[in-house]
């Protein structure tokens, strides 16, 4: 097998900034890789594997309501009342499902295809760090309150909240 690229991405984001946004027994929860379009993050098996077919009970009783609790934490931090999901697995076979919000002028079919073309357009380098911390934030349970007066998503990288 060749190396893994999501897996070795995992190996880096235990000490980037933000790192990991969520981190739990089985997945983990980043920002999109490929792409910095606020709002959206990729959620990857922790172990390597190859399709949720490879998942073991542990990971797949994990991941439905991961999904939702992730869903519920973009709708509150981006205003969004669409959540989008897709997992492909054809440019890195490692289990990921990409989650996010849809820009309030391209939605659909049209949004995904931007996305997945890696369009410009969607891409907000600040903004995107800035969300990805936000939802850091509420992911661990950090009220805006708490946070106030510090950069947000400090902690980020150590999050090891359960869901």
């Amino acid at each position: 097998m060749t190396e893994c690229l999501l897996c070795r991405r995992a190996v880096v984001l235990d000490t980037a900034d933000p790192g990991w946004l969520l981190r739990t027994g089985h997945w983990g929860v980043s920002m999109h890789p490929a792409m910095a379009a606020p709002g959206w993050v990729a959620v990857q098996t922790l172990r390597h594997t190859e399709g949720l077919a490879g998942l073991d009970g542990a990971e797949a009783a994990e991941l439905g309501p991961l999904l939702c609790r992730l869903s519920a934490a973009v709708t509150r931090v981006t205003g969004s009342e669409r959540v989008y999901t897709y997992s492909l697995g054809e440019g890195s076979p490692h289990t990921h499902v990409l989650l996010g919000p849809p820009r309030g002028d391209v939605r659909g079919a049209a949004f995904i295809t931007g996305l997945m073309g890696r369009d410009a357009s969607l891409a907000d380098d600040a903004a995107a760090l800035r969300v990805a911390r936000e939802l850091a934030d509420e992911l661990a349970g950090r009220p805006a309150s708490e946070v106030a007066g510090q950069p947000a998503g400090e902690p980020a990288a150590g999050n090891t909240n359960t869901i």
